[in-house]
């Protein structure tokens, strides 16, 4: 490995540089962007793997994130009406901008990411509760919520770490459901959460360049609004996400990512006590777990780095949301 890069006064090889095109920055701030009341989470689990604590070296880092991804669940309440079996396909392509400064605040690297995803989503289900029987389908497509997020990191050693803060910003579209009782259909899907949201988040990363090997892992909160079209507050969604990675020659890395995903208090607000009585449920707390393999290749086409990430993630144990089978690709690249 050939060392090029001065970060903080520690030498980073170029194969670390390239890797974190697509890893450690990339801790940014992701939306699923469409609005599932109570089936998806604001923030987009998984997105924190490999590197996660790292901020790297000054310069521009672009990111392509396309991310597909299906669902089931018995029963949810989607924008105010309760629907009977969605299943849920969503493509998602994630451009993601960040920003790191040469500045120094309080002795670590700050930077800035901005994302605008855009989303395709088509939804299943068979029948509205209340309303009707049988199979209808929903689709929406466009621009979601965007997501700004600002980033401070440090480095001692092989331990690095960083503190970051997203907000969210509710610019994707939002309609209360609409239902037609004689057509049997219902529009429910959304392209907005129709509320702003902050998510603090910490990453630690342990990566000895020597060995290749690296653990990361990442701790944060999903603190939201209230939706105030359908009167709901979504309870703090707290996630942990992590990734055990073998760096091996020719800029290849293969592991293991995953994360947990838990509610610890109930939504509250009408729209909540609405959907507790619609569906007859006894709580409103969502959980999820996730893991699955993934592997990353680093490169040059001539001067520029080029960093490609593939990972699946396989759900279980879900309550109360879409349990999914995300499939992922990253394209990233440094200016």
């Amino acid at each position: 490995m050939s060392f090029s890069l001065l970060t903080n006064g520690r030498v980073i090889t170029d194969f670390v540089r390239n890797s974190l095109v697509a890893g450690a920055i990339l801790l940014s701030t992701i939306t699923t962007s469409f609005a599932i009341e109570g089936g998806t989470q604001t923030y987009l689990l998984g997105v924190r793997d490999s590197f996660a604590g790292i901020v790297p070296g000054p310069g521009v880092y672009f990111n392509n994130d396309l991310v597909f991804y299906t669902g089931a669940v018995p029963e949810l309440v989607i924008g105010g009406v309760g629907v009977v079996e969605p299943d849920v396909g969503v493509f998602l392509w994630r451009p993601n901008v960040t920003f790191v400064y040469e500045a120094t605040l309080w002795g670590g690297t700050p930077a800035l990411s901005v994302s605008l995803p855009v989303v395709a989503a088509s939804m299943d289900a068979e029948g509205v509760v209340g309303g009707f029987t049988g199979s209808f389908t929903d689709k929406t497509s466009g621009v979601g919520d965007l997501s700004i997020t600002t980033i401070l990191g440090w480095h001692n050693g092989k331990i690095h770490t960083s503190v970051s803060v997203s907000f969210y910003l509710p610019l994707g579209k939002y309609e209360p459901a609409s239902v037609d009782i004689g057509a049997k259909t219902a529009s429910v899907l959304n392209l907005g959460k129709n509320r702003f949201a902050v998510d603090p988040t910490v990453s630690v990363t342990y990566f000895d360049p020597d060995s290749g090997f690296e653990i990361s892992g990442s701790l944060g909160v999903t603190v939201s609004a209230k939706n105030s079209a359908t009167q709901y507050q979504t309870a703090p969604e707290f996630h942990l996400e992590a990734a055990t990675m073998f760096h091996l020659a020719h800029g290849i890395a293969i592991g293991l990512t995953g994360y947990a995903y838990k509610q610890f208090s109930e939504d509250s607000g009408p729209g909540a006590d609405q959907i507790k009585d619609a569906l007859d449920l006894a709580s409103l707390k969502a959980e999820a777990y996730g893991l699955g393999p993934v592997v990353t290749y680093s490169t040059k086409i001539g001067n520029q780095p080029i960093n490609i990430k593939a990972k699946y993630i396989k759900e279980f144990s879900v309550k109360r949301a879409f349990e999914v089978d995300k499939f992922w690709l990253t394209f990233g690249f440094v200016f």
